[in-house]
């Protein structure tokens, strides 16, 4: 196994590969109201190269991989997919991320077929508000997956919430309650503005971290829990007395650039170096030689940003408005 450390010596062990670009919802922060994503699957890359991705990643030191979309759920092989990756020599944890909606029918068969663990994306616990920032989706269904993800093992579950001002503000505490009496990681994410079509509503939406921490500080004493704080983005924290965790990630009051420790692979198949990024580099262009597309994550570590420099760049804090994060995965 190899050892992939970027210019800015920071190890790369992680790879998130977005294996659709398509959901069955709608949520009104990631696809704009003109030109919505149906649940037709798209032109997404091969299972076959998706594989030969994973190896080639996975030679050069990769060990933890995400699947992402999308919503990877709906792809029609992805339990094939997850078995496949599962078997790569050097991947040692398989996760990925879902709104959950289909998840109480395949739990169980992703579990079978070696996935770790799950995220489920979960922006508010109010029916109603629920299938307004999804445009049309069932709370219960959600919810139901989280179950049965608990049930078959899948876990941490970890809840990812996009905290929005006006929007689920009000829902914090109750999502902070829910790690009182249940072994969940609630993680608050803050809301990016990833391209041009969200400044406006990204304007009003935004909260910062501390004010999201407040609102938790509601429920109880949060403390910093240190035995689980990696290099991930999240910091987590225990309400006093809790079973579960609450985490909270800042990509825009207190970007995590410096401890990054991974790098994405889009729905089409190009590595993003950065998601904050627009450079990308083709791998399909290696036509499935493993060997070509190790040189092309080498070259992909070459282009990550001085992470100094993120939010200081003449067109803005963020950059990748080529894409939104459906293509990108997150």
């Amino acid at each position: 196994m190899g050892n992939l450390v970027d210019l800015f010596g920071r190890d790369i062990d992680y790879l998130r590969i977005s294996v659709i670009d398509k959901c069955n919802l709608k949520c009104f922060y990631c696809v704009p109201e003109i030109g919505t994503c149906s649940p037709e699957e798209g032109q997404v890359i091969s299972a076959e190269d998706i594989i030969k991705m994973t190896e080639a990643a996975s030679t050069l030191g990769i060990s933890k991989i995400r699947l992402t979309g999308g919503e990877p759920l709906i792809r029609k092989d992805i339990v094939d997919l997850v078995s496949r990756i599962s078997a790569v020599e050097g991947i040692r944890d398989l996760s990925l991320t879902t709104n959950g909606i289909l998840l109480k029918e395949l739990a169980s068969k992703l579990a079978e077929a070696g996935l770790n663990r799950v995220n489920i994306s979960l922006d508010s616990l109010e029916p109603d508000n629920f299938k307004k920032i999804t445009r049309g989706g069932i709370l219960e269904k959600t919810l139901q997956g989280i179950y049965k993800a608990l049930e078959e093992g899948l876990t941490p579950v970890k809840i990812n919430v996009v905290a929005m001002k006006g929007i689920n503000d009000s829902e914090i505490s109750k999502f902070a309650e829910l790690t009182l009496e249940n072994d969940l990681h609630v993680r608050f994410i803050e809301y990016m503005p990833v391209n041009s079509h969200h400044e406006k509503q990204w304007g009003d939406c935004f909260m910062p971290i501390s004010d999201i921490k407040d609102l938790c500080s509601q429920v109880g004493v949060i403390q910093e829990e240190e035995s689980f704080q990696g290099n991930g983005p999240a910091s987590y924290y225990r309400i006093e007395g809790a079973r579960g965790l609450v985490g909270f990630i800042s990509p825009v009051s207190r970007h995590f650039c410096a401890k990054c420790n991974r790098l994405r692979i889009t729905s089409d198949g190009k590595i993003k170096p950065c998601l904050f990024s627009a450079d990308e580099i083709d791998l399909l262009e290696a036509k499935g030689d493993v060997e070509k597309m190790k040189e092309m994550f080498m070259e992909a570590l070459k282009l990550r940003p001085d992470p100094e420099k993120i939010d200081k760049n003449p067109n803005g804090r963020f950059n990748c408005n080529k894409r939104g994060m459906l293509q990108i995965g997150g």
